[in-house]
């Protein structure tokens, strides 16, 4: 198996595990709870062991999954092997030094928190579940930090983000709502008690969440497409568009499946009860295909950003280079010689369409693979040829350095990009 494909594995296993998580939550404070009422039964005592269950073995499944992405993306950043990565700090420069890093930490901290609540506090107190309700949407709309939107900059990234936290949210608490549900039907069909008195007013209020769910997918998922896409011809033209098509397809199959349920099975529970649990999972099961599709989404380049890279002039044998890009602007750095001893760096900043980026200031910091190295940070003359440089650099060691390059673009515009680099003894 590929590195790609392994990512794409863990990444479909934690989008799982943490809509799973917040699904479970949110259907017990917003769905069973309020039908349950002051209701107890050994039973109803079983079902809420039982999804307390479901929300432990999810976190823990979220946990390693996200442990195991955060490797695979060092390893793929580094291009090195895991305990080169780990011998040279890497995985300490990945986690403090990016954002995906930052935020990966950030939800390691909500999910252990998460899982303490969720264990020490009594199953009724509706305290305590909004608590816990507020956790699992955070836990999951953090998610939209690490993905495509999350790099989006200005009033156009605003939006974006602010539409995928919402997708997110409207499919934890659809799709992840759906095996919970599938529980209480289960524990329905063995214990009359449960489905006379719960089970009607437990499924009537699930339906009203699908339907907000469903509508608050369609629309976020129009703006996400319009950002990600651009395009028709993209949507049809490009693989990831025809991926965005495979997820489309699914969705709608999904509510095909749920305005069944909601106008035919709903009206006949009595009579209706296993064959809303079999639509149910396979509900979930097309949940589940959309959830494997966004995680191939996720490390292909959007159909809207694809370009075609700047013809560099010939990169010296002996020389180290990277190129780094955003949707605000792109740079090539250059250092030769690319190993340790003095070099010099060139600095070459475009914009997306190819066309050179006008600065009026550029500043290239190094830091050395070594834990604890503190940043070489110099600033850069511009040459005749709209290039910038920096002479002089004393690299002290060969490994992964990590270059940033910072661009004073206009009052109150700079551009920020940092990638690793590799040098060479």
């Amino acid at each position: 198996m590929t590195l790609n494909e392994l990512l794409i594995a863990v990444r479909a296993i934690h989008f799982a595990a943490t809509v799973l998580v917040a699904g479970v939550v949110f259907f017990r404070f917003f769905v069973a709870e309020p039908a349950i009422g002051v209701a107890s039964s050994a039973a109803l005592n079983r079902l809420r062991i039982n999804w307390t269950r479901t929300i432990w073995i999810a976190l823990i499944v979220a946990i390693l999954s996200a442990a195991a992405w955060f490797v695979l993306l060092a390893t793929q950043i580094y291009g090195e092997s895991i305990s080169k990565v780990g011998s040279q700090g890497g995985f300490w420069t990945v986690a403090t030094d990016t954002r995906f890093g930052q935020v990966w930490c950030g939800r390691l901290a909500m999910a252990v928190l998460l899982g303490a609540i969720v264990l020490r506090a009594p199953s009724q107190s509706r305290a305590w579940s909004f608590a816990a309700v507020v956790l699992a949407a955070a836990f999951l709309a953090s998610l939209a930090w690490v993905g495509h939107a999350g790099a989006s900059p200005g009033i156009d990234g605003n939006i974006h983000l602010t539409s995928d936290v919402l997708h997110l949210l409207a499919a934890g608490a659809w799709v992840g709502g759906l095996l919970p549900l599938v529980m209480l039907l289960a524990s329905a069909l063995r214990e009359s008690s449960i489905g006379d008195m719960i089970v009607p007013h437990a499924v009537n209020r699930f339906s009203w969440l699908g339907i907000v769910s469903a509508g608050t997918l369609l629309m976020t998922g129009i703006i996400n497409t319009r950002y990600l896409v651009v395009t028709i011809a993209n949507l049809f033209g490009t693989d990831y568009g025809r991926l965005v098509v495979v997820k489309i397809c699914l969705f709608l199959a999904m509510i095909g499946v749920a305005t069944v349920n909601k106008f035919y099975l709903t009206p006949r529970l009595a009579s209706a009860a296993r064959s809303l649990q079999r639509n149910s999972l396979i509900e979930t099961l097309f949940g589940i295909g959309v959830l494997l599709v966004v995680a191939v989404l996720g490390i292909m380049e959007p159909g809207g950003h694809v370009h075609a890279h700047a013809e560099y002039a010939a990169v010296p044998a002996d020389a180290a280079f990277v190129h780094i890009h955003s949707e605000e602007g792109m740079a090539d750095v250059t250092i030769a010689p690319g190993r340790a001893g003095t070099s010099r760096a060139t600095i070459r900043l475009w914009h997306e369409d190819l066309t050179e980026l006008d600065a009026r200031a550029v500043t290239l910091s190094l830091t050395a693979p070594a834990a604890g190295s503190r940043p070489v940070i110099r600033p850069a003359r511009l040459l005749a040829d709209g290039s910038w440089e920096v002479g002089g650099i004393q690299l002290s060691a060969p490994g992964n350095w990590n270059v940033v390059v910072q661009a004073q673009l206009g009052p109150g515009r700079r551009l920020a990009l940092d990638s690793p680099i590799v040098i060479e003894p």
